[in-house]
């Protein structure tokens, strides 16, 4: 698991103030208590992208936060481009969070994280790889029926066995910022089920 915590010199209006952000765009996006960022030059001369299922998770927070609190991205309709990022690990994005958001940005981003990542590794079939070779003991045949997690894998149906009882890695940023344009950025990436490392850090951001 990586986890950090450093100073940012971004907010709100480092991305509202983004070329690509026209002046109708603007007058939304200053509304908003959450916004989703893209990723800038990913590659040379690439336009800003989202992780692929970002359109998903934007719909997720609108429909689960309240009223008084909005979110929105950072882009235009049609300039929205998704990146498929071949890791092991899925990556939600990164996000530029009001501390006074930040209460129930934590409790959504931590529904989502469970029935999108945990339930599902939750629900994966607990899979014991054993050993059935033979021993020959005083002539007498016998079945080492053992189960093992820590035998070599070596044929593909187990490698294969292995990749899938591992659990789902995520990766996500979120800036915070917070009464006085002060910033801090929380970088997480490990296992989903441990995410509440980072979560429990944003709360200390509350209201600042």
């Amino acid at each position: 698991m990586n986890f950090t915590i450093k100073d940012s010199d971004e907010n709100f209006n480092t991305w509202i103030s983004r070329d690509y952000i026209d002046d109708k765009l603007k007058k939304e996006m200053v509304k908003a208590a959450i916004l989703l960022i893209p990723f800038e030059e990913l590659r040379e001369n690439t336009p800003p992208v989202f992780p692929i299922g970002t359109e998903g998770l934007l719909d997720y927070f609108k429909k689960n936060l309240p009223q008084n609190i909005i979110v929105d991205i950072c882009i235009g309709n049609d300039d929205y481009l998704e990146f498929a990022f071949y890791n092991n690990y899925k990556r939600l994005g990164k996000f530029v969070v009001l501390a006074v958001a930040i209460p129930v940005f934590v409790t959504v981003l931590s529904s989502y994280i469970y029935d999108n990542f945990i339930k599902e590794d939750e629900s994966k079939p607990n899979i014991i790889i054993t050993d059935n070779s033979t021993t020959v003991v005083n002539n007498t045949t016998v079945v080492n029926n053992i189960p093992t997690q820590s035998k070599s894998l070596k044929t593909p149906s187990e490698i294969t066995q292995k990749k899938f009882l591992q659990p789902t890695h995520i990766k996500f940023s979120v800036t915070v910022v917070d009464s006085t344009g002060t910033s801090k950025e929380i970088d997480y990436e490990g296992p989903a089920s441990d995410v509440g490392t980072a979560l429990n850090a944003l709360k200390e951001y509350e209201k600042k």
